[in-house]
């Protein structure tokens, strides 16, 4: 009886099965969807639920049934990539601003406590994982997580399920991307680094003059100072950048997917 049923309304299970697949690309690597620190079980839920609710909005269109399993893996595959591209541009974006921390505690000479992150699920420097917490804060405050998921529902629009295709548009898109990051974790940082940079010089200067003097203390001490200072500064500023290039990466990858 349940194989006749499934014979039945194969056309319609098989719809269903493509929209949670395209989901599901999402909310395994997108920040807020994907992290470690929501269970498996939501993650799941939420992804029959929005599939429950989209796929019987085109129960009524004609789709092409895959005549082997090979088909039916790479139409799969197709959708998976559509939602995976999404979660990956933000989640790049987000390491941007973990590099940016990163860069930080290297020239502070401060990078001696790790911490375990839940959205990369590893060790990461304190201050990566600070400006971590800073891109979640502002992805959120900014409805962020909105509107990564309307990117993706926008994609159904203009390539409902089984009519997913990647184009070149696509691999430059996150090419740029990747690019982006890594030039936001320079404009985030370069004012801590450039002042920590200028203190370095001093202190060079300084043991040049005083040898007796204790630099490596005198140092570490001056770094943190300044470091503390500079970051109450400029973590702002952090912010804004990390804001502008927010809906700046999901835009570009929506218009590479809907450049078919």
């Amino acid at each position: 009886m349940i194989a006749g049923l499934l014979e039945l309304y194969l056309d319609q299970f098989l719809i269903f099965v493509l929209v949670i697949t395209r989901m599901s690309g999402l909310m395994m690597t997108a920040p807020i969807y994907g992290t470690q620190a929501v269970p498996f079980q939501a993650r799941a839920f939420l992804t029959i639920a929005m599939g429950v609710l989209i796929a019987p909005l085109y129960w009524g269109e004609p789709i092409v049934l895959p005549n082997t399993v090979i088909n039916l893996a790479i139409l799969m595959g197709h959708e998976a990539i559509i939602g995976l591209s999404l979660g990956l541009a933000v989640l790049i974006l987000f390491s941007g601003l973990q590099l940016t921390g990163l860069m930080i505690g290297q020239m502070s000479g401060m990078q001696l406590a790790d911490l375990v992150d839940p959205t990369f699920n590893e060790n990461v420097p304190v201050f990566g994982q600070l400006m971590n917490f800073l891109a979640l804060a502002v992805f959120v405050t900014i409805d962020g997580h909105r509107h990564l998921m309307n990117a993706l529902l926008e994609t159904f629009r203009w390539m409902p399920p089984g009519e997913a295709r990647i184009s070149k548009e696509l691999v430059e898109a996150l090419s740029e991307v990747m690019s982006m990051s890594f030039a936001m974790a320079i404009r985030a940082g370069a004012p801590i680094i450039i002042s920590l940079f200028i203190s370095m010089l001093i202190m060079g200067l300084i043991s040049r003059t005083l040898p007796q003097l204790n630099v490596i203390a005198v140092g570490f001490s001056l770094n943190s100072l300044i470091l503390m200072i500079t970051l109450s500064i400029s973590l702002g500023t952090a912010a804004w950048i990390f804001q502008e290039q927010t809906s700046t990466v999901i835009e570009s990858i929506q218009t590479a997917l809907t450049s078919n």
